[in-house]
């Protein structure tokens, strides 16, 4: 295998060698992996008709040999992967890494066998002194295929997809044109818009990333006082993209002394524009670098094509969060509903966790005299004053018609008939009443039982004419 490999002249041609030696030695299926941003890429293979491109780092038996940088063998992984190649004969798999003993693999070999082989551990020794002979031609052919333009872009831009909230993915579009144009910074400014005549939101930092070893540029920017930055990004949302174009001691820098004086020589400034009809906010990136890079047309286009993106992700995501409000949000009182209440109250804690169950007193009637417009307006009124008297971390459900649910954090009983109290006044300042039956939740006890409990209270409460409180026994 080391002869062979000796003569090729490419990362991808020693690997197929290995691959095809190997194969030709024990019949096998044989894979090598090799380590890119959060997946191992296979770059050969063979003894299948297809094989997956790449698999998660952290993935089986090939995971655990790169995080351990030790060879490993399963005796039959028939068992350890049962169903994984269904109709294909699977028997023992050998891994091993692609490393010197001082360093940190770059990649895995791995042989699948479709029988039980008598010795794996032999097998998993010898194919760790291959794996270190292939780890060495590799680098002596300069190493691992650096990912190419396409690919990172294709990843970042798959990646955007997952983000959960506009700052994880302002953090994500950072990092990418970092990784994209090699600059040591990255940062995302954003405004909220406002209508013409009133006063301009505060601008602020939404994310920043900046590479190991580079200048925190980001830091020093946002030092700079609010109208410079306002003025920067009133300039790059009207002008669209742009950069830098050599020693800004020789160039035009006119409204951009600010970032020249915080040590930016670098920098490229990108609008990030949705198609949103009704933007809400003016987002601007810069990507900064202390020293004096020229950075190609080709990879600013590119960059600009990636924010796109990114702020279509964003649009989608606030239109997702609003529709995932409005399915879990009861859209008279804005109080949310069942959905969410059932999450709450499984989450409730023994002896901390107090549910106050509240039903409007005689609403029957007021719909039954004033009409359903009339007991509408009830209910608003009530879940907004309710609502206000709680505390921060409490939280007002609407369940049914007139019923409602507060689940509130409490040290003790007492505190919890409190509460309700509160509840009371609240409702009664709002021209209504109320029945509260409140229950803190016991040891041992299910949240649904505790839940029952505080109904009953409620009904007692509603027996009695001189107090609207009841605690649960």
């Amino acid at each position: 295998m080391t002869e062979v490999a000796a003569g090729c002249d490419s990362v991808a041609r020693a690997c197929n060698a290995a691959v095809s030696v190997l194969h030709g030695h024990t019949g096998a299926a044989v894979d090598v992996l090799l380590l890119s941003p959060g997946q191992l890429s296979v770059v050969a293979f063979s003894g299948a008709w297809q094989a997956p491109a790449a698999v998660p780092s952290h993935y089986g038996v090939v995971g655990h040999v790169l995080a351990t940088g030790r060879p490993a063998a399963i005796d039959d992984a028939s068992i350890a992967y049962a169903g994984l190649h269904t109709g294909r004969p699977v028997g023992s798999v050998v891994c091993a890494p692609l490393s010197e003993p001082s360093d940190l693999p770059i990649g895995v070999l791995n042989i699948e066998f479709d029988h039980v082989v008598t010795d794996p551990v032999l097998w998993a020794d010898e194919l760790a002194e291959v794996g270190r002979r292939l780890r060495q031609r590799i680098d002596e052919l300069g190493g691992p295929p650096a990912e190419s333009r396409e690919e990172l872009l294709l990843r970042h831009t798959l990646g955007f997809a997952t983000a959960h909230s506009g700052v994880q993915l302002a953090g994500m579009a950072c990092r990418a044109a970092i990784e994209l144009t090699g600059l040591g910074s990255a940062t995302v400014l954003t405004r909220r818009i406002t209508p013409p005549g009133q006063a301009q939101h505060p601008l602020r930092q939404t994310a920043a990333h900046t590479a190991a070893g580079a200048c925190d540029l980001p830091a020093q920017v946002t030092e700079l006082p609010t109208h410079l930055l306002s003025a920067l990004v009133d300039a790059v949302c009207r002008h669209g993209a742009s950069r830098t174009l050599g020693d800004p001691s020789g160039e035009d820098v006119r409204g951009f002394e600010p970032l020249v004086q915080a040590g930016v020589r670098t920098l490229l400034a990108f609008p990030v524009r949705g198609t949103a009809p009704d933007p809400r906010l003016e987002v601007a990136m810069l990507v900064m670098d202390e020293l004096e890079v020229r950075v190609d047309p080709g990879t600013v286009t590119v960059l600009e094509l990636l924010m796109a993106n990114a702020a279509e992700c964003y649009d989608r995501l606030g239109a997702l969060h609003q529709m995932q409000a409005l399915a879990e949000t009861d859209p008279l009182t804005g109080l949310r509903h069942v959905g969410p209440f059932t999450e709450q109250l499984a989450a409730a804690r023994i002896g901390r966790t107090a549910l106050l169950v509240i039903d409007v007193d005689n609403f029957k009637q007021i719909n039954d005299r004033l009409g359903h417009a009339a007991g509408d307006k009830v209910l608003v009124d009530l879940a907004t004053g309710m609502r206000e008297c709680l505390r921060k971390g409490d939280e007002l459900f609407r369940v049914g018609g007139d019923e409602f649910v507060a689940i509130v954090d409490v040290p003790d009983d007492a505190e919890a008939v409190r509460v309700a109290d509160r509840l009371v006044a609240a409702a009664r300042d709002n021209g209504s009443a109320v029945s509260v039956g409140v229950a803190l939740r016991r040891p041992a006890e299910p949240a649904e039982a505790t839940l029952r409990r505080a109904d009953l209270a409620m009904y007692s409460a509603k027996q009695d004419t001189q107090y609207a409180v009841c605690s649960a026994e």
